[in-house]
């Protein structure tokens, strides 16, 4: 069933026979119901599901920040939600393969946060007691406008923290107390700016498992 939201005249939301109906980013989008395959799926296909399978394991984690992280990948408008432009990147540039064949995302391949703003150049990564300690190239900040410093603590398919502006790109150093850091988790870290101002954002650097 579909619900007419202005009307005979108006968008729906719903299904209606083989077409469904539903709000991206703003815009009212229809779309045809999967046909049905009987034909057994090809090994290709088998593997192009596993891989979007792992693919969005590992995203589904962390939809809040890839949300904020690729805002600027999907603008208000497009048709293409951040998620899934999150999905593509990852599909296209995160995909190794183990000594089965079987496809997983490299951590070390990954980016949280997409822009076109210059990334922090790390020097060091590390974590000692309950505190991570992150240094970059302060000198290659110079010029541009000050930015936040965002970090996103990624424990895969577990949990995530994210501190976003304990440390501006002028300052060339962050440290970040939390308990999580204590707990002898493998931790994936992921360093980027974000230009409050003008709100862009730069790529996402891997900064280590810690």
């Amino acid at each position: 069933m579909a619900i007419l939201k202005a009307g005979i005249n108006g968008p729906f939301s719903g299904k209606v026979g083989s077409v469904v109906g539903y709000e991206l980013n703003g815009q009212t989008v229809i779309r045809s119901l999967p046909a049905i395959v009987k034909k057994p799926p090809s090994e290709l296909m088998l593997i192009n599901r596993k891989r979007l399978k792992v693919v969005s394991q590992f995203l589904k984690f962390i939809k809040k920040p890839i949300a904020f992280g690729y805002k600027n990948m999907a603008p208000k408008g497009s048709r293409v939600g951040t998620f899934q432009s999150a999905q593509s990147y990852l599909l296209h540039n995160s995909i190794d393969y183990d000594a089965d064949n079987n496809p997983y995302v490299n951590p070390e391949k990954v980016m949280v946060f997409r822009g076109d703003m210059p990334p922090p150049q790390l020097i060091h990564v590390t974590i000692k007691d309950n505190k991570l300690y992150i240094e970059w190239n302060k000198e290659a900040c110079k010029g541009e406008h000050p930015s936040a410093v965002l970090v996103l603590a990624y424990v895969i398919e577990d949990f995530f923290a994210l501190n976003d502006g304990g440390a501006l790109s002028t300052a060339g150093k962050l440290v970040w107390e939390d308990n999580l850091f204590s707990r002898g988790d493998q931790i994936h870290i992921y360093v980027g700016f974000y230009d409050i101002v003008h709100d862009r954002l730069s790529d996402s650097v891997y900064g280590g498992c810690v």
